[in-house]
């Protein structure tokens, strides 16, 4: 029975589909949501950091011609430089209502990503060698750091398209791991500037990206009522990783082994 002038669920969500609107709502009648722009800022800030932390050793160098970069230099930037701009287009257009777009743009997301993996690897592994040829006793030392960064990268981006037509709330959540893991790399190139100690210094980079996660678990708690475990997994995984990731940069196992791994042992 209809109650005069009240709208049926079935009403409701018919209503709902033709005005466009997504409304989330715990009961019928009860009022949207309104949109968070976490990730839209968060991605900002991300690529402000990434542009901030490169000024210095990639584009006053470039745009004075202070310092000859190879070619694989250049692609490695490119490539990863776009992801991020990317990223941050995809979240403003998700945040703005572009969604036929943003899905549109996740397949030039996709072919960026797939070659972000071999220019990585490629790049960890000219690096080494030019320490090699330099005489550095320890040449693959830190290219521990570029391997697990750019394979955590791969891990969770490869995880949030996955997720992307089944679990909207972790694909999210993925995403923003998967350039957390970028943010890391990007701010190692202004840590030096900080007076710190082994492995405090080794290990600042990647904690402080870290630190975005304490933010994504407050926003998880004001818009979901909890942490989400994507949110929960990251900081499980990633925290502790990036903590013991100096020491094992420095262990006489990885430092055996790397030179091998990278075609020069």
């Amino acid at each position: 029975m209809q109650v005069h002038g009240a709208l049926t669920r079935q009403d409701a969500v018919l209503a709902c589909a033709s005005t466009g609107e997504i409304q989330a709502m715990t009961n019928l009648g009860a009022p949207a949501r309104p949109k968070s722009r976490f990730f839209a800022a968060s991605a900002a800030l991300m690529a402000g950091l990434v542009l901030l932390s490169f000024l210095g050793t990639y584009f006053l160098p470039l745009a004075t011609r202070g310092q000859d970069f190879s070619l694989l230099r250049h692609l490695h930037g490119l490539a990863f430089f776009a992801w991020i701009a990317l990223y941050l287009v995809q979240t403003v257009l998700v945040n703005n209502g572009g969604l036929r777009l943003h899905r549109e743009l996740g397949i030039a997301g996709v072919a960026i990503a797939g070659a972000m993996l071999p220019l990585g690897i490629w790049m960890a592994q000219a690096a080494g060698l030019e320490r090699m040829a330099r005489g550095n006793p320890q040449p693959f030392e830190t290219s521990f750091y570029n391997l697990a960064d750019i394979l955590l990268f791969s891990l969770t981006f490869g995880g949030a398209i996955y997720a992307a037509s089944r679990k909207i709330e972790w694909h999210r959540r993925l995403m923003f791991v998967a350039a957390l893991n970028l943010l890391g790399p990007a701010i190692s190139r202004l840590t030096p500037l900080l007076p710190l100690p082994f492995p405090w210094a080794d290990m600042a980079p990647n904690v402080l990206a870290d630190g975005l996660l304490i933010a994504l678990a407050v926003h998880d708690r004001r818009r979901l009522g909890r942490v989400h475990p994507a949110t929960l997994l990251a900081a499980l995984v990633l925290i502790p990783f990036h903590a013991v990731e100096p020491l094992i940069v420095k262990s006489a196992w990885w430092n055996s082994l790397a030179p091998t791994l990278f075609g020069a042992g």
